[in-house]
């Protein structure tokens, strides 16, 4: 997937459409995609892209560090 996709994809995940990306939110996109160990891998992006700490992928930075882990670690983004 292109990083278009990518952030296309990221926004069809908010089921709630607040604009932002809970960890739950994540876990379940993941294992959509049919990723294993999803639960650890969205902890773990949420532990290096929550700059601000309130639990949410939120804002331009954060957004950005959860496409360089996709494309870093998890192989879905070229």
């Amino acid at each position: 997937m292109t990083e278009k996709q990518f952030q296309k994809w990221l926004n069809d995940i908010d089921t709630n459409h607040d604009g932002m990306i809970s960890k739950e939110e994540l876990r379940k996109a993941l294992h959509d995609l049919g990723l294993h160990f999803t639960r650890w891998r969205a902890g773990r992006a949420m532990a290096r892209g929550d700059l601000n700490h309130n639990r949410y992928i939120d804002g331009d930075k954060e957004f950005e560090k959860l496409i360089a882990r996709a494309k870093n670690h998890w192989g879905i983004v070229n």
